[in-house]
């Protein structure tokens, strides 16, 4: 199936795409929201206009404060999940005995995969 689509970011380029029925149906089917959805763009508490202003109104009739201290302190993974959902995650779960970090493994970074490498 081929359709016209328009790049923006070419300079307003029309242009013409090839691609699966499934895989436009797909696409497609994206952009409609379910039913008793309300598509919100540029409105909103969070709307880009007067941001701080709205979270500020909001802070105040919810009587939440942000302070400095609580932003800026540093919570690990293991302190966060923790707090979250009462599972420690440096107790072992058979013997409940306390378990350590022995080696941290580094993954591996590499660029794209090679046009004529086969992969098994």
């Amino acid at each position: 199936m081929s359709f016209k689509w328009r790049d923006y970011r070419d300079n307003n380029k029309e242009k013409v795409m090839t691609i699966a029925a499934e895989e436009f149906i797909r696409r497609f089917l994206m952009h409609i929201l379910p039913s008793k959805f309300i598509k919100i763009r540029h409105y909103g508490i969070l709307s880009n206009r007067s941001r701080r202003t709205k979270l500020k109104k909001c802070r105040i009739i919810l009587k939440v404060s942000i302070g400095k201290s609580e932003s800026k302190t540093k919570v690990t993974a293991s302190e966060f999940l923790l707090k979250v959902t009462g599972v420690d995650i440096n107790k072992c779960p058979c013997c409940s005995g306390k378990m350590i970090t022995k080696m941290k493994i580094e993954p591996k970074i590499s660029g794209p995969p090679d046009k004529n490498t086969k992969t098994a």
